[in-house]
């Protein structure tokens, strides 16, 4: 969206809610004003560590939890342990997918 100089005050106003609405800012150009859209946040690798660490303790730790009961049970139910382990490995690659350090981006 571009608004000449000059321009109103409500032109102003309605360039500002539009970028309030639109994820992007205000760039004087000179002769007009310009919504220009904003960089997308990039989350830095200690909050990606940070997200990981929240995500696996509700995601991954209570299938873990669940591996550790079926283990104490006479007899162990292996092929129910093999599904689990691969379901909780299945959510470990999934997390990391969602969370991603800059190094392991491609």
């Amino acid at each position: 969206m571009i608004i000449n100089k000059p321009y109103t005050d409500k032109e102003y106003a309605d360039l500002a809610v539009y970028c309030n609405e639109n994820n992007c800012h205000i760039e004087d150009k000179g002769d007009y004003l310009e919504s220009v859209e904003n960089e997308p946040y990039i989350p830095t690798d200690e909050e990606q560590r940070q997200n990981r660490e929240c995500a696996y303790a509700q995601e991954v730790d209570n299938i873990t939890a669940h591996i550790q009961r079926l283990k104490d049970q006479n007899p162990i139910p292996e092929r129910e342990i093999a599904e689990l382990i691969a379901e909780r490995d299945a959510k470990v690659q999934e997390i990391k997918a969602r969370y991603p350090y800059h190094d392991e981006e491609e």
